[in-house]
């Protein structure tokens, strides 16, 4: 994994600075929400577009689960994991602090998995059941565009997000614009409406709004006066050099202050990193990072794995692998 903003120096601390010890193991962060009432994340990171059609339903969830154990915050609806009517692990386990018989339903109430609701513009697949429980969500303003830049999703997507009883996909096997609905939010006036409605849906969660970068400063003035949580910058859809990358959250951090926002946190979608420039993108103002070109390789391998074993090449199937041994294999490769 190289390291992106290598070039990237941080001067050292004054000289009269005091020494101090070591910092402890606790990495976790705190979102507050508009009624004061703080949410906890185990890590200033999060998976946040995992590609869950490219795999088998039940390993996706198996995955998304382990991923969550780590605490990494996982953006996935349940029809992303599950056939309609299963249960997903991902959306009902607890972590293993609270899981013991013994404890309190109001703790076993606040120990989800640390959990994304990617709720998206033509609102595909999304259902009551995952506002149950999910610590965050992801308001999207903007639609994905695929590897070819079309704003479109794929037979796969489509089959698991509006799939009927029997597995057929409404869309009949095709690939479907995403703008096929109107847009649940049509103009920054309403975007305010739409935050306090999903406030009520998902009451124990923090409402962020993810926005593109292209026009940030006309549009990041009229998010923030709808009075979001938090705000999502997806810098992954420009092609930045790494000093650009580090400029855009300096800068976004910058108008933030600016505007009077300062204590609202921006979580960043970077591209593809390392470790040190995670370190490196929270110093420079980012309070969480995306990482999604380190979960990117498990879906690689269990994607060429489950192909190989499809077309008789000798692979054992990954759907048939216990809990722990999906937790293991996670905790290995992210470690």
């Amino acid at each position: 994994m190289n390291e992106r903003l290598e070039k990237i120096c941080f001067l050292p601390p004054v000289s009269d600075t005091h020494w101090v010890g070591a910092p402890s193991d606790d990495c976790s962060i705190s979102l507050e929400r508009l009624d004061a009432k703080k949410v906890s994340l185990p890590l200033p990171l999060f998976w946040y577009d995992p590609p869950w059609a490219e795999i088998e339903m039940n390993t996706a969830d198996s995955i998304a689960a382990a991923v969550a154990r780590l605490g990494v915050t996982v953006s996935a609806l349940r029809r992303d994991l599950v056939v309609v009517d299963e249960e997903s692990e991902l959306h009902l386990a607890v972590s293993d602090e609270n899981a013991d018989e013994g404890a309190e339903e109001t703790d076993r109430e606040a120990s989800y998995l640390p959990r994304m609701l990617p709720y998206r513009p033509e609102r595909y697949g999304v259902s009551d059941r995952d506002f149950d429980g999910a610590a965050v969500v992801d308001v999207r303003l903007a639609m994905r565009r695929d590897p070819d830049g079309r704003f479109a999703f794929t037979h796969d997507e489509i089959t698991r997000w509006v799939a009927t009883q029997d597995q057929t996909s409404i869309s009949g096997g095709s690939w479907v614009p995403a703008a096929s609905f109107p847009p649940d939010v049509d103009g920054m006036e309403k975007l305010g409406g739409k935050i306090r409605q999903l406030r009520m849906l998902a009451p124990d969660a923090v409402v962020l709004v993810s926005i593109s970068p292209h026009r940030l400063v006309d549009e990041l003035h009229e998010v923030l006066k709808s009075q979001p949580d938090g705000i999502i910058l997806r810098l992954n859809e420009l092609d930045l050099d790494p000093l650009d990358l580090a400029r855009f959250v300096q800068k976004t951090r910058g108008m933030m202050d600016d505007l009077a926002y300062g204590h609202l946190p921006l979580w960043i979608v970077p591209g593809e990193i390392s470790a040190d420039d995670a370190v490196k993108l929270i110093q420079l103002g980012a309070n969480a990072v995306a990482v999604d070109s380190w979960c990117r390789e498990l879906v690689d391998e269990i994607r060429d794995a489950q192909q190989n074993a499809s077309a008789g090449s000798g692979y054992s199937s990954y759907s048939s692998s216990s809990v722990q041994t999906w937790i293991d294999w996670v905790e290995y490769e992210l470690g």
